[in-house]
């Protein structure tokens, strides 16, 4: 939650988080799974960045479901991919979907391309 000088409160875990991302090409390219904050020491907090990963889910679960997540994708997912991180100056608004006013990032949705690529595409037909 954070004041916008205007006296209207954002709310940042009912404006953005869990929210459908679209890009500026209109495709649906995920959700909104975290936040990324800056502190500067005198200032209030300042978002800079938008998480969007499955890997972003594990912390926000509480106790063994949310270790058990993280360690689930430690293992299926390459070591070298890091979450997808959309920059806050990249949103052109959050409601009622948070719309970016570039095209989707690249990386966006990587275990949907796992599946695809280890799963799918084992499967008669799949490739098509």
């Amino acid at each position: 939650m954070s004041d916008r000088g205007d006296g209207s409160v954002f709310r940042i875990g009912f404006t953005v988080l869990d929210r459908q991302i679209v890009d500026a090409d209109g495709d649906n390219v995920g959700k909104v799974d975290d936040v990324e904050f800056e502190w500067r020491e005198g200032e209030p907090p300042t978002m800079t960045a938008l998480v969007s990963d499955t890997a972003a889910l594990g912390p926000r679960i509480a106790g063994r479901l949310g270790r058990s997540w993280e360690v689930l994708l430690g293992r299926l997912r390459p070591s070298d991919e890091e979450p997808t991180l959309i920059r806050s100056e990249d949103v052109e608004r959050f409601a009622p979907s948070t719309v970016l006013s570039i095209p989707a990032p690249s990386g966006m949705r990587p275990m949907e391309t796992w599946v695809a690529e280890h799963i799918i595409c084992r499967i008669p037909g799949g490739r098509r």
